[in-house]
């Protein structure tokens, strides 16, 4: 038997001593991998997150995200004099390293005008320090979720799916890290220092 890793439901002798060798290249260590997770999230939910992005932001009276037919939507209702609905669809998403990207189309008033991307700005510029950040030229979005997940966290987007009102995103090969753990683990709990 070579000094590979058997498959699964064989015994190793010795289990219960620690490795003494080091992981191979390939392999990560302090770290846990997965593969093929899907995620899956409403329209509910990212319409209400949104709704709450954008309370700060007077010229907003609503935003709609929906998912259907392969395509993301966005529709955004200014009001500036009047109320106006905007619209674009999200083309691309891309998550790394704790930031969340995703690029638009143009947007367009009534379906065919094409406008300024303000409105875009104005929400990002009402948002807290350093969480979003527009990208006008490109008509990119960037969100800092790393407030929110562990910067230890690796995920590698491969497919977005949006239909029925859902938004599935398949991960590939993925892996958390566990480095701090450890090192909470040699804390004690109950030292103040």
């Amino acid at each position: 038997m070579s000094e590979r890793t058997p498959p699964i439901g064989y015994d190793l002798p010795g289990m219960s001593a620690p490795l003494t060798r080091p992981p191979t290249v390939d392999v990560p260590s302090l770290s846990v991998r997965w593969e093929g997770l899907v995620v899956v999230i409403d329209e509910q939910t990212i319409n209400t997150f949104l709704h709450r992005v954008t309370r700060r932001v007077p010229e907003v009276s609503g935003i709609l995200v929906e998912a259907a037919g392969g395509v993301l939507s966005l529709t955004i209702k200014v009001k500036k004099g009047f109320r106006f609905p905007l619209r674009s669809k999200i083309t691309s998403i891309r998550f790394r390293d704790g930031w969340l990207g995703f690029g638009l189309e143009e947007l367009k008033v009534f379906g065919f005008i094409p406008i300024p991307p303000w409105v875009i700005r104005r929400i990002v510029a009402r948002q807290p320090p350093g969480f979003a950040f527009f990208y006008p030229e490109d008509r990119v979005v960037v969100l800092n979720l790393s407030t929110v997940l562990p910067p230890e966290l690796s995920l590698e987007v491969q497919e977005v799916r949006c239909e029925n009102g859902e938004i599935r995103v398949a991960f590939g090969p993925s892996r958390l890290r566990l480095d701090r753990l450890v090192e909470l683990l040699d804390r004690d709990p109950f030292d103040l220092d």
